[in-house]
Formats: structure tokens, sequence, C-alpha cells
């Protein structure tokens, strides 16, 4: 009689790989949770690293439109908001730049900022995770965006852009620009607003 010949069955080959698979997301998950979250955008005085944007002056207001609009304030502080998406790569390319110049501003207390992701409706720049964009926030993003195109930027309901301005070749240099010209606009913006 013929025996069957000892060793791994098909079905253990699967096995392993699903177990493997497992054991990476596991990992990746915990990895994940152990990031910092949030970075206190509206006040809330959570942590975000903010060395990359802190030594970068303002330059100047070259890529953004100017509208005539009233600056739109919160508590007196002019709103400054980003507008992007988990799956867009232009939006992950900027979101640590934007959310580090913006939270230098909020720290100081002259701005409140939102980063809000359309597509989780999350404001990333909490550690609260919301799961909707406020209709008004919704309203201002439409008012300046109608082709709804990420990532559209609208600092004071006043000056706004869509799309990155120097994402050339992906370089520090011109996440260095990028930071700049937010602090060109956000300085112009606070300005425009004591007056």
């Amino acid at each position: 009689m013929r025996g069957k010949k000892a060793g791994k069955s098909p079905m253990s080959k699967y096995l392993i790989a699903a177990i493997a698979v497992i054991v990476v997301a596991v990992v990746a998950i915990v990895v994940m949770l152990s990031l910092p979250q949030g970075n206190g955008g509206n006040g809330s005085g959570e942590y975000i690293d903010t060395s990359f944007t802190e030594n970068i002056e303002p330059t100047a207001v070259v890529t953004f439109s100017s509208s005539n609009n009233e600056i739109c304030t919160e508590n007196g502080k002019p709103v400054i908001s980003l507008y992007s998406t988990t799956w867009c790569p232009h939006c992950q390319w900027i979101r640590q730049t934007y959310d580090s110049a913006v939270t230098e501003y909020v720290n100081e207390g002259k701005i409140i900022a939102y980063h809000w992701e359309m597509d989780t409706g999350d404001n990333t720049l909490t550690s609260a995770v919301e799961t909707a964009v406020p209709d008004a926030h919704k309203a201002i993003y439409q008012q300046f965006n109608p082709g709804e195109s990420i990532p559209t930027y609208v600092f004071g309901c006043k000056y706004s852009r869509i799309g990155n301005g120097y994402e050339n070749q992906k370089t520090t240099a011109e996440l260095a620009q990028e930071a700049g010209e937010f602090k060109a606009v956000i300085e112009k913006i606070i300005e425009e607003a004591a007056q």
C-alpha cells in the first residue's frame, strides 16, 4: 500500500501567508497609533512638531489669488483652512508643512486653523476624530472651488489657491517655499484683520 508523502499541504501555505499579513497589519496599526496625533489647530494645546517651519521666514504672496471678500474670523481671529483627502498624493506631500506652519500661528493665538480631509470629514489638527465637515466649512470650500479639486487652500476667506504652488520635484526646498508663502499670506491676513 502506498502512503501519502509527508509534507505541507497547499492549504498550509495560504495559512502562513494569511498569518503574515495579519502580523504586518497589527504592527502597522501599533506604529500608527504611537505617532503624535493632532496639533492643536484650534487651540487645544496638542503637540505637533513645528521644527521644520519655525525658522522659515514669510516670503511673498505669489501663488495665492485674492478676492474682495471680508476676512472671515472665529473668536476675532482669521480662519485658515486646507481642504484635502487621505488618498491625494499632493495633499500628503504638503500636509506636514501646512500643519506645522499654521500651528506656529495658532500657538501664538493669532489664527484659527483647520485641515479638513474631505473624504473622512476629519479635521487633522485635532486629536478628536470628526466624521463630517461642518456645512459652513463645506460652503466655503465650494465657494472658492466649485469643481472641488484638492488640495484647496482658503486663508481668511480672502486668499485662496487650488493645488500646491511649488510642487515640482517634491524637494525640501519646495516645501520651504510653500511654508514661506503660507506665512506671508497669514501675516497679510493678520495685518488686514487688525485694520
